[in-house]
């Protein structure tokens, strides 16, 4: 069975359970299960004050809240990640026996599944310090089962004479040394879509620019750790996002 660390998100809009799946499945209803093996501490909030679900108890099963339907994606701001990580010195993981590695290396499975829907302080939308440009990008730090930072950074998405645009439209975009990039924080390791030796593609198959719009689409290929070292630790990823913009920053 295949082992997983999985990020969840509960079932209330400002409650967010965090917990270590020992194995991952389905449900009959295709929901996500995992298994809980592992506790936050007491603490009720993290640093950045954000709520914090503490009633994870080993051995009780947490569910993905996942609306009945079609099928179609559910509305709001969410995104979930799968990242394959290669284990390497500081890489505390368990190796995952069924992850797709490289060149025979051991990888852990890590998965982020988050709905940060009315949570505004995760998008950078706006204008602050570009104005007339616009940029757009979304950044999740998470403190348990251990720290970690998710970030999707579309750079400029309307440009200028001297601000070009990065993302100014739908399509697929290549991974590349500019953005849009993407960028894993885990175990003291800054891994990034723009980093040589990275491979793959972002897929905005909804673009917007305006407080309301969708932003949706799709990401996979290989990125690599931003260190000056000569072992770099790699990922795999494959992921999928569907933001709402908020209200801009700097008055756009």
């Amino acid at each position: 069975m295949k082992r997983v660390t999985t990020f969840i998100l509960a079932a209330f809009p400002a409650l967010v359970a965090l917990a270590i799946a020992s194995c991952g499945g389905t449900d009959s209803t295709g929901d996500s299960v995992s298994t809980a093996d592992s506790r936050a501490g007491d603490d009720t909030t993290g640093p950045s004050g954000d709520a914090l679900l503490d009633d994870a108890i080993p051995g009780d099963d947490i569910v993905e809240d996942v609306p009945a339907g079609d099928g179609s994606a559910p509305a709001g701001s969410w995104y979930k990640l799968t990242v394959e990580l290669e284990k390497g010195p500081g890489v505390n993981c368990q190796a995952d026996p069924e992850a797709t590695c490289f060149d025979g290396a051991e990888c852990c499975t890590l998965v982020f599944d988050r709905n940060i829907t009315d949570m505004p302080t995760k998008f950078s939308f706006g204008s602050t310090h570009i104005a007339p440009a616009v940029s757009f990008a979304m950044t999740d730090t998470l403190y348990v089962p251990t720290f970690s930072v998710i970030t999707l950074n579309f750079g400029i998405i309307i440009g200028t004479s001297d601000k070009p645009p990065a993302t100014d439209t739908s399509g697929k975009y290549p991974f590349s040394g500019f953005e849009p990039e993407i960028t894993v924080t885990i175990y003291d390791k800054v891994l990034s879509s723009k980093e040589e030796g990275s491979e793959g593609e972002f897929n905005v198959t909804d673009w917007a620019a305006e407080q309301g719009g969708t932003w949706a689409g799709t990401l996979s290929g290989t990125i690599v750790q931003k260190t000056t070292q000569a072992q770099k630790v790699r990922a795999r990823v494959d992921g999928s996002y569907h933001f709402i913009l908020p209200e801009p920053q700097g008055g756009q």
